[in-house]
C-alpha cells in the first residue's frame, strides 16, 4: 500500500514559487496584449484632444430681445441676476460664464464637442423655463435661446464665438426657447438649391 511520496520541502517551495511566477507572467500577458496597449493609447490621445478643444454657447434672454422687451428696468436687472445664478449653478468646474452687451451671455466649455455643448444648453434652457419669479406676472416666464459652436477644422478663438453668435441669430429668428448649433447652419448652407419649375406653356 502506497501512503505517499517523500518530497524535500525545498523542492515544494521552489515548485510553488515557479507556479506563482508563471501565473503572474501569464496574467500580465493576458491583461496587456499589444492590441490593448494600442487601444489605451488611442483613447488617451482622443481624450487629450477633447481636453484641448472647447465649445461656446452664446445666448440671450428671449423676453429682453427686440419687440418682446416689455419689462421695466428694475425687473430686467432682477431677471439678469437670476439668469446669471442659474447659468453658473448649471455649469461644470472649469466652465466660464460672461455677460456681454445687449443682455447677451457667453459660456465657454473646455473639452466639450458640439453635441455635449448642445445638451448643456438644452439643460440650462429647461432650468430657466422652470423659474417662478415673484416679481413677474403669472403669464410671464423666462426663456432663453442659444447658439452653439465647437472647435473644428481650425475654427477657434474669435471665429468660434462668431459661429456661436450666428447660430444664436438663427435661433432667435425661429422664435423663443430654441437651441441651434453651428453645424445645423452648415447643413442648411450645403443643401442644394431648390429646382426652378419649368415654365408652363400658356
Amino acid at each position: 500500500m502506497i501512503t505517499g511520496m517523500d518530497v524535500p520541502l525545498e523542492a515544494v517551495l521552489m515548485l510553488c514559487i515557479a507556479s506563482a511566477a508563471l501565473g503572474l507572467w501569464a496574467g500580465r500577458r493576458r491583461i496587456q496584449p499589444a492590441a490593448m496597449v494600442k487601444t489605451v493609447d488611442l483613447a488617451a490621445r482622443r481624450n487629450a484632444g477633447r481636453a484641448a478643444s472647447q465649445a461656446v454657447l452664446h445666448g440671450r434672454i428671449d423676453q429682453l430681445v427686440g419687440p418682446r422687451n416689455g419689462w421695466d428696468p428694475d425687473i430686467r436687472e432682477q431677471v439678469r441676476g437670476h439668469v446669471a445664478a442659474v447659468m453658473r449653478a448649471g455649469l461644470r468646474r472649469g466652465d466660464s460664464f460672461a455677460v456681454g452687451d445687449r443682455d447677451a451671455f457667453t459660456i465657454t466649455i473646455p473639452g466639450a464637442d458640439e453635441r455635449t455643448a448642445a445638451r448643456i444648453a438644452d439643460r440650462l434652457r429647461r432650468s430657466l423655463a422652470g423659474l417662478h419669479l415673484p416679481y413677474l406676472s403669472g403669464g410671464d416666464r423666462v426663456t432663453a435661446s442659444f447658439g452653439v459652436a465647437a472647435e473644428q477644422f481650425g475654427v477657434t478663438g474669435d471665429a468660434l464665438v462668431k459661429r456661436a453668435q450666428q447660430a444664436l441669430t438663427v435661433a432667435l429668428e425661429q422664435g423663443e426657447d430654441h437651441v441651434i448649433t453651428a453645424s445645423e447652419i452648415d447643413e442648411i448652407l450645403l443643401l442644394p438649391a431648390p429646382a426652378i419649375p419649368a415654365a408652363t406653356a400658356a
